[in-house]
């Protein structure tokens, strides 16, 4: 843990942090604008456990809320930028830590487990094809061709297209048609991978400040005779494709 305070006198609390991050390496870092006596405690909100904050790794996941000396810690800092989130996500890792404030401005932890995956960037939905451009986060950087793979949840088997990865960079491209030929349910979901070598990596977009993508951001739709295709975002931010079969109009 980095604790750094500038200008006045020692106090206990120290009032607001006008910085509050975890780093790369997982420590985190808390700026006063004045000199604070620290002593930080995490406590997890489910559970009551209390840990110190002197080495976040061993924190289970979860919520935890920082105090300091029995007093929570307050923050000017939503807990993050972008250009940090995308350096921690450069290294390969199994654990995210990343800082939050509460709507109250507490400062606060989320711990959780992940794996490696694409963070999509760009999605563009047109002519017939969806293509997704992204790059590896948490796991290492990958060379070679792949494939861009739509798995349905429930119904036809896997369809792909081509793709490519370039060190972290990743592209693929899939044509829709494939997955409306003998669409018998009303509505198929299917999921999107990036495959390379066996090993498939899940198309997603978390590195980011928007929260509820799945009702906020929009796709165009695309439509095979009276089948449309749109592709979404799940619940935990995972990119989708929804292939609905559209009611004839008289």
């Amino acid at each position: 843990m980095s604790i750094e305070a500038r200008h006045g006198m020692i106090s206990p609390t120290g009032g607001r942090a006008v910085t509050s991050r975890v780093e790369n390496d997982d420590t985190l870092r808390i700026e006063w604008p004045e000199p604070v006596d620290a002593e930080i405690v995490l406590r997890h909100v489910e559970t009551g456990q209390e840990c110190p904050a002197a080495d976040l790794r061993v924190l289970p996941a979860g919520d935890w809320m920082a105090f300091n000396r029995g007093e929570p810690v307050l923050t000017d800092d939503p807990g993050f930028c972008l250009d940090g989130l995308w350096s921690y996500a450069e290294t390969r890792r199994s654990r995210e830590i990343r800082a939050f404030r509460t709507p109250a401005g507490l400062l606060g932890l989320r711990v959780r487990e992940v794996e490696p995956y694409v963070e999509v960037i760009r999605v563009t939905a047109d002519d017939g094809v969806i293509q997704a451009e992204g790059a590896v986060a948490y796991g290492d950087p990958i060379r070679g061709e792949a494939r861009l793979v739509a798995v349905a949840r429930k119904g036809p088997g896997p369809v792909s297209g081509p793709a490519s990865f370039q060190g972290r960079w990743f592209e693929g491209a899939l044509e829709i048609e494939p997955m409306t030929v003998n669409q018998v349910r009303p509505r198929v979901f299917w999921d999107l991978y990036a495959e390379i070598a066996g090993t498939r990596l899940p198309l997603a977009t978390r590195l980011d400040d928007i929260v509820d993508k799945k009702t906020k951001v929009r796709f165009p739709a695309q439509r095979v005779a009276q089948i449309r295709v749109r592709p979404y975002y799940t619940e935990t931010d995972s990119l989708a494709v929804a292939v609905s079969v559209e009611e004839a109009t008289s």
